[in-house]
């Protein structure tokens, strides 16, 4: 089974995993300290250090004061929407995932779930606009007992790619456990 592929997809949506044994093991988002502080928490700190600066300092402050206190709450929404990005995708890709032939394996604390050829009922993928600029996509499989694994969720900011990548990772998983596939909407049978 050539991974380089899947390597590469996990790695440009930043979603950790290791290699053991000709399996690939998918777990928590990668903490990319960069994009955390750089892009969430340092734009709430500035804005809110700003307003701060604000009611200190209101009666010397008479100029502008509407423009300033604009960009203060333009950069604590920023910040404040991409900690809840990433938030979200830590906790969709928080259950370790095992690639092995012929089948995936996903670890819960109270069990692992074998989904294969004989359990997946059902691929199902969804691309939605999160905000303006980024798009959400998350694939879940339906087992035979109607239980919902979520599998993945990655963001990005063309809705082209996301549907693209969906489309990969869901052919991946048809050719990795050996189904074959019907597709109705956004749904995929087995």
């Amino acid at each position: 089974m050539n991974l380089s592929i899947l390597e590469s997809k996990l790695n440009r949506h930043k979603i950790s995993f290791s290699k053991e044994n000709g399996e690939i093991i998918i777990g928590k988002a990668k903490r990319d300290i960069v994009d955390y502080f750089g892009l969430g928490v340092v734009p709430v700190l500035i804005g809110i250090g700003i307003i701060i600066f604000f009611i200190i300092n209101i009666k010397n402050l008479r100029i502008g004061i509407f423009q300033m206190s604009g960009a203060a709450l333009f950069l604590i929404g920023i910040g404040v929407s991409n900690l809840r990005k990433y938030k979200r995708k830590k906790l969709a890709n928080t259950f370790p995932k095992i690639f092995k032939e012929n089948k995936i394996i996903v670890r819960t604390p109270l069990e692992d779930y074998k989904l294969d050829e004989g359990t997946i009922m059902e691929i199902r993928v969804t691309n939605k606009l999160l905000d303006n600029e980024t798009y959400e996509g998350n694939l879940f499989i339906i087992d035979n007992n109607n239980g919902l694994h979520h599998i993945l969720r990655f963001h990005d900011e063309s809705e082209k790619y996301v549907q693209d990548d969906l489309k990969w990772f869901e052919d991946f998983i048809l050719t990795q456990t050996g189904l074959k596939k019907i597709t109705i909407g956004n749904t995929t049978q087995t």
